[in-house]
């Protein structure tokens, strides 16, 4: 036993991937063979880092480093790894058992044709049905929901939908560059009577008056640049209503964590923009792509303060996006 800790110890200081996700690893390939790229996805860690790992581990675990499942001797090791009741880091929060978290995704799963194909250009990736599902679990567990005004700036994922399945918004509006996207909300929003307001919006273009002061909650999945933060928080500060002072924004952040000093200028953003961050749920959300950040992001759960302000104000003609 304290040969096996000792080695993800070890593990963990020489790839800088911390011991909990490694239990995680091996805890789902305990339950089964789990494809190289499902393993990424459900760790949020870079098939690099992974396939680093799985050689280190290559001596005590059999087969060697394309192992998709535990058995024998690695099996055995491992059942004394796990006490009873064991979760993983994406069941931190959230009863994947709930009734209407469950109906909520089988909505979402339901209208998934209708999700389009992921812009490059935009820097769109597409989060997993569950994903979307738990953000909108929660938001509406931090009280964000009911009787709130919700705005969703940029919405490839479809989280207003996810959201106004709670039935319990005062209003939900989604603002996004993609047409296609806004298509698929409305078409969902009609046949459910979710009565979403959907408008194309280029964040680059100065904040429509009538979306100036008129919410109390923002979540935004911006582009993954310092600039393209900045830009998208600036105009969720807009949106917010001053006279809030409860007001939220959730924040998308990916990176890889062989790469921690890139969340620093994140950090900045919100700092000089007056937020208070409240929460970071870690790896929260999972895409399908995204590889080279471990095909997952981090939300960031930020309050206003006295001193909030947008740092971008008016048209902006710089870039924002990663290419």
């Amino acid at each position: 036993m304290h040969e096996i800790h000792g080695t993800l110890l070890r593990i963990s200081k020489e790839t800088g991937l911390p011991v909990k996700k490694i239990l995680d690893m091996l805890f789902f390939l305990r339950g089964g063979e789990v494809e190289n790229n499902k393993l990424v996805q459900k760790l949020g860690v870079s098939k690099n880092v992974l396939n680093q790992v799985k050689q280190k581990l290559s001596d005590l675990f059999e087969p060697p480093s394309t192992v998709t499942a535990l058995s024998g001797k690695g099996r055995e090791l491992t059942d004394l790894l796990f006490p009873e009741g064991y979760r993983p880091e994406e069941e931190l929060w959230v009863n994947l058992r709930d009734v209407r978290f469950i109906q909520i995704q089988k909505l979402l799963q339901k209208y998934k044709g209708l999700r389009p194909e992921p812009f490059r250009k935009y820097d769109q990736f597409t989060a997993t049905v569950e994903t979307t599902a738990r953000r909108a679990a929660l938001i509406d567990f931090f009280a964000d929901v009911q009787g709130k005004n919700l705005l969703f700036l940029g919405d490839d994922d479809f989280t207003s939908v996810a959201v106004s399945a709670y039935g319990t918004a005062k209003t939900v509006s989604v603002l996004d560059i993609d047409e296609r996207i806004l298509r698929g909300i409305r078409t969902i929003s009609d046949k459910d009577k979710f009565q979403i307001r959907c408008e194309r919006y280029d964040a680059r273009g100065e904040l429509p008056k009538k979306f100036t002061g008129a919410f109390d909650v923002v979540f935004t999945d911006p582009p993954y640049t310092q600039t393209g933060i900045s830009l998208f928080v600036s105009r969720a500060i807009e949106a917010l209503d001053p006279a809030n002072l409860a007001g939220r924004i959730y924040c998308c952040y990916g990176n890889s964590d062989r790469a921690k000093e890139r969340f620093l200028p994140i950090y900045e953003v919100f700092g000089h923009s007056g937020l208070m961050i409240r929460w970071i749920f870690d790896k929260l959300n999972r895409y399908d792509g995204a590889e080279s950040i471990g095909s997952t992001s981090s939300l960031f759960v930020c309050d206003v303060t006295p001193k909030t302000k947008p740092v971008i104000k008016g048209d902006y003609d710089g870039a924002i996006y990663t290419g």
